[in-house]
């Protein structure tokens, strides 16, 4: 049986942190692996909460904000076509 070592986010190599930075969490489960001989739920854990910290969620109004503006485009569109379909039957007869 395979001994697992202790390691805190704060021990993290830095290609793990680059890596975790850059979205790739299953290359960095692999490097965590492979550098330290850790187990894989192991280096799991501790590359979600190392990308917790490094990588934080958006706030909440923030995303509101992103829907509000999808709402928009999509209502500008509606619009549009409403328009075109109108014009064309207008235009048709």
């Amino acid at each position: 049986m395979k001994s697992e070592v202790i390691l805190t986010e704060s021990d993290l190599p830095p290609d793990v942190i680059s890596a975790i930075k850059d979205g790739k969490k299953l290359e960095a489960i692999k490097i965590l692996r492979e550098s330290r001989g850790l187990g894989l739920a192991n280096a799991k854990v501790l590359v979600d909460r190392a990308s917790s910290k490094l990588n934080p969620k958006p706030p909440i109004s923030a995303m509101f904000r992103e829907e509000r503006s999808n709402r928009g485009v999509m209502k500008s569109l509606l619009l549009v076509t409403l328009i075109a379909a109108l014009s064309y039957f207008l235009v048709g007869t």
